[in-house]
């Protein structure tokens, strides 16, 4: 039996709204008549009782769908805050303009959650399918309990929004590059195992000496053919390997730290994480969220371990009376221009704006670094398939030329 969510009047005009089980809307509408009220919508799984039935029967293509509206919801939630309409009958508005689309039910389940009594950041930790994650549910938090609920929805929007952007941009960069290495590798076990071994036994009849470079790619197509498998299964070990060792703690943090030492890339990744959490800070702090909390929170936006272990010491010592500007330079990998530069925004009282400020800096920092290191990368790799593809061509001329020389 499926769930529908409805809106009706009754007998003396008052308008209710609430969910019902029915075989179909024919006879949702019929169980709304017997219990005296008369339908003016009725719509498939749009209220709080529908999101467990119909989540269980989306499983994650929900959530996914969900996060993918989130964006749109929360800024439309803050245009109707500010334009004075309560949080209730916006998030009413946004059930209904969201009704055929997975945040609906999410829309729907904050309403019901809110007119029981609940707070809106209490309401989102229960959402179905968890769409809100702990940054945007603490900054609603401290919207509500600082009286800025407009601003702090606006911070979380354009943050979720900046961030979303910017790691498309990041992957998009990097799509031309897969490609080519995906063509490269491609292309090299193509023509060794299917276009060299038809030569391989023309020179064998022939009986000729081989040159040196002809060999070579002539044992590598061998090796392919016959052991292929048995380098495909290392490799796959290997990959399984990798991935136990990442999981294990101490394996993972010395792993993290030495990425910020990579040549051309741990410029990048510094670059990346050090926008990516001073971002996190900067939003949570204008938001109003206690410094504290805020540490808190920015630390589970980046996905490397020594940076997250950093900015847990770091709140450890500014919970002890250090200064945020000398905490971070003793705990984490930022670089020490953007510690010199907070300690100027705390030094002058102006610590949001200045986290703001370095984490554009470094953001526009990453993406030049990640265009000047794609510059090199693309074209290295078009010499490296044309250099492979040439020596393997070479080789198989410079076996024709030599039988060519033979007597006959």
């Amino acid at each position: 039996m499926a769930v529908f969510g409805y809106r009706g009047t009754d007998r003396d005009g008052r308008v209710s709204e609430g969910v019902v089980e029915a075989t179909g809307e024919g006879a949702a509408c019929d169980r709304l008549r017997e219990k005296g009220l008369l339908p003016i919508r009725v719509w498939p799984a749009s209220g709080p009782a529908a999101i467990s039935s119909h989540a269980a029967a989306s499983g994650t293509s929900r959530n996914s769908g969900a996060r993918r509206d989130l964006l749109p919801f929360l800024q439309g939630l803050h245009t109707l805050l500010r334009a004075g309409i309560p949080v209730d009958r916006g998030l009413e508005m946004l059930a209904d303009l969201f009704r055929d689309k997975p945040m609906g039910v999410v829309a729907g389940a904050l309403l019901g959650e809110v007119r029981a009594g609940s707070s809106l950041s209490e309401a989102m930790m229960k959402a179905p399918g968890a769409p809100f994650d702990r940054f945007t549910v603490q900054m609603v938090n401290a919207g509500a309990a600082t009286g800025r609920m407009e601003e702090a929805l606006d911070q979380t929007w354009r943050f979720l929004e900046r961030s979303r952007e910017f790691r498309s941009s990041v992957a998009g960069a990097l799509i031309y590059p897969a490609i080519l290495l995906v063509a490269c590798v491609l292309s090299v076990v193509l023509m060794l195992t299917f276009v060299i071994p038809k030569f391989a036994g023309v020179f064998a009849a022939s009986r000729v000496v081989l040159p040196l470079p002809t060999r070579i790619v002539i044992a590598a197509s061998e090796f392919l053919k016959e052991d292929g498998l048995w380098l495909l299964g290392v490799l796959v070990v290997a990959g399984f390997a990798a991935s136990a060792l990442l999981g294990r703690p101490e394996f993972r943090r010395d792993w993290d730290r030495a990425k910020f030492r990579w040549p051309f890339l741990g410029d990048v990744i510094t670059s990346i994480e050090t926008s990516r959490v001073l971002w996190s800070l900067s939003s949570l702090l204008s938001g109003g969220v206690p410094i504290l909390s805020a540490f808190v929170i920015a630390r589970e936006v980046s996905g490397n371990v020594a940076v997250r272990e950093g900015m847990e010491a770091a709140r450890l010592k500014i919970q002890g009376g250090g200064k945020v500007g000398r905490s971070l330079a003793e705990t984490t990998p930022f670089p020490e221009m953007a510690i010199r530069m907070i300690s100027v925004g705390e030094e002058t009282g102006r610590l949001e704006e200045m986290l703001s400020s370095v984490a554009e800096t470094y953001e526009a920092n990453a993406r030049r670094t990640l265009s000047r290191f794609l510059v090199i990368l693309e074209p290295a790799m078009i010499l490296l398939l044309g250099g492979l593809v040439g020596f393997i061509v070479a080789s198989v001329f410079l076996a024709i030329f030599r039988l060519n020389e033979m007597p006959l």
